[in-house]
């Protein structure tokens, strides 16, 4: 018979996973529904393709200015405090955005991103912490929540635009709605977390020097190479391909599929990620993917592009996996993974945040899309070299002197 600690340890640590699932529906989907809306807004808001480019470079920069210094927060406040913290600052972040102008269409979604970058972070390392025998299957539920999410913003957006009286502010508005519901469902993990004296909680140690170790960096090149890809992808693909005359409707529904078919790459290869003791030729076969994706996107005929699409999304999806469990399976410790988290996306996320921004001036300058998916492609390239070095059997601290 369970004692009443045992029941009590149990229903924190449902709470806990209910929580970090009901966050990740809402990581993604506030980001990827700009992107089928882009025309729009630079119709109504008379703006350029590079300073639309800034709709989805801005909450990159963010997670890349931000990241660094959350581990050092978090270290202050607790995680699940940070969290809860960060559900208000994205609720009024998703408000502010659809209030008026440029300027606080920009503001808003600078501080939504600010609290997105909170999770980013921080649930890695929590599921290490709290789940470390289920890290596989956690990780995998909690990307396929991501995704999920992140399916609807990028498939809903444009058709909510069409059939609501406030246009892509309505369309945009209206993820309000599951920050407030993620917001209930984090009091308690909140709850229980206060209840914790600060002093009680003591980390471990780090003398791993980071900055200086490969092995960081290859983790922070593969995490930094998929984010450039995803991001670049949710913004410009409508438009990439809409030369073949696909609509924008047509186009949103299509990064809906993409993120949909992450759906099974999401939940297998984390769990069997987790049961290997290397991981490199997962890590090679996600870029190998994405170079097939994006040669099939320099193609002028429309039958290439759907498969691209679903290639696109086999391969970003299991880069994005693999960089989860790699802050965890390459660290020593949570304290260790925190810091490997937050070095790893404030570069990775400051290197993406180039992307959307660099594609959409080359188009303005060239007026066509063949330059940015040469860029694609070196990306695409950069994923595979990095992704076979990072996945190798071997910790952060192997490399300390």
């Amino acid at each position: 018979m369970k004692t009443d600690s045992a029941v009590s340890k149990t229903q924190h640590l449902l709470s806990l996973f209910v929580a970090i699932l009901a966050l990740a529906l809402v990581l993604r989907g506030p980001l990827t529904g700009v992107g089928p809306l882009l025309q729009n807004i630079q119709l109504q808001l008379q703006i350029s393709s590079t300073l639309a480019g800034l709709l989805t470079t801005v909450p990159l920069l963010t997670f890349g200015l931000f990241s660094i210094f959350i581990p050092r927060i978090a270290a202050r406040l607790g995680a699940e405090q940070m969290i809860f913290f960060a559900l208000w600052v994205l609720t009024l972040g998703l408000v502010l955005r659809c209030g008026g102008g440029l300027f606080l269409l920009l503001t808003g979604t600078a501080l939504l991103s600010c609290a997105i970058a909170v999770g980013n972070v921080l649930i890695p390392s929590m599921v290490k912490q709290y789940f470390p025998l289920k890290m596989g299957l956690v990780t995998a539920l909690y990307a396929l929540a991501m995704n999920v999410g992140g399916a609807a913003g990028s498939a809903l957006s444009a058709p909510l635009a069409h059939d609501n009286l406030w246009g892509w502010r309505g369309a945009l508005v209206i993820w309000v709605l599951p920050a407030l519901v993620a917001m209930v469902i984090w009091w308690l993990p909140f709850k229980a977390a206060n209840a914790i004296p600060r002093a009680a909680v003591r980390s471990r140690p780090v003398t791993v020097h980071l900055w200086r170790n490969p092995l960081a960096w290859q983790v922070t090149l593969f995490m930094g190479f998929q984010s450039f890809l995803f991001y670049s992808t949710v913004s410009w693909l409508p438009q990439i391909v809409a030369k073949a005359g696909v609509s924008a409707t047509e186009a949103g529904g299509w990064l809906g599929l993409m993120q949909l078919v992450m759906v099974p790459t999401n939940l297998l290869i984390p769990i069997y990620a987790a049961r290997l003791k290397q991981q490199h030729w997962i890590g090679a076969m996600c870029g190998v993917a994405l170079i097939l994706s994006v040669l099939l996107l320099m193609s002028p005929w429309r039958s290439c592009y759907l498969p691209a699409v679903l290639l696109l999304g086999l391969g970003i999806s299991g880069a994005f996996c693999l960089s989860m469990m790699f802050f965890s399976l390459r660290s020593g410790s949570v304290t260790e993974g925190v810091l490997l988290s937050g070095m790893a996306q404030t570069c990775g996320y400051l290197f993406a945040s180039v992307g959307p921004v660099l594609m959409g001036a080359l188009h303005d300058i060239i007026h066509s899309w063949f330059p940015a998916l040469w860029l694609m492609l070196f990306a695409a390239l950069v994923i595979t070299v990095s992704g076979w070095k990072a996945g190798q059997d071997r910790k952060l601290s192997d490399f300390q002197k």
